[in-house]
C-alpha cells in the first residue's frame, strides 16, 4: 500500500510539471541580435553598436555594414564602437581584424535585427 501512494504522488508531480510547461520545447528560439563569435555584445541603439573586444589585442582592418571605428587597434576587453549601421530591416555587419600576436587575419559577422 505504501508503494501505491508513492507512485500516485510521483504521477501528480509529473502532471503538475507538465501543466506548467516544463516539458514543452519552445516554438522558436529567441533571435540573437547581434551575436558575434569573438566580440561580446554590449549595446545597440540608433545605428550604433558597442562591442567588447575578446581576449587578444587586435587591429580592425575593415568593417562591412557600418563605419570603421577609430582607433583601429584594441587591447583585450576594450570597447569597440561601430556606427553608421542602417536602422531598418536585418543588417549584416562583418568585422575583419588581425590578431596582433600572431598576425593572422579573421572575419566575424552578425546580423542585427532592427
Amino acid at each position: 500500500m505504501t508503494y501505491g501512494w508513492a507512485i500516485l504522488i510521483v504521477i501528480i508531480v509529473v502532471a503538475a510539471l507538465w501543466a506548467f510547461g516544463v516539458f514543452q520545447i519552445p516554438s522558436a528560439p529567441v533571435p540573437c541580435s547581434p551575436c558575434f563569435s569573438y566580440f561580446a555584445y554590449v549595446d545597440y541603439a540608433g545605428g550604433t553598436v558597442v562591442l567588447r573586444n575578446g581576449p587578444q589585442e587586435i587591429d580592425i582592418t575593415n568593417v562591412v555594414g557600418g563605419n570603421m571605428p577609430s582607433p583601429t587597434a584594441y587591447t583585450a576587453g576594450q570597447q569597440v564602437t561601430i556606427d553608421g549601421i542602417s536602422t531598418t530591416g536585418e543588417v549584416s555587419v562583418t568585422i575583419n581584424y588581425t590578431v596582433v600576436a600572431s598576425g593572422l587575419s579573421h572575419t566575424d559577422s552578425a546580423t542585427i535585427h532592427n
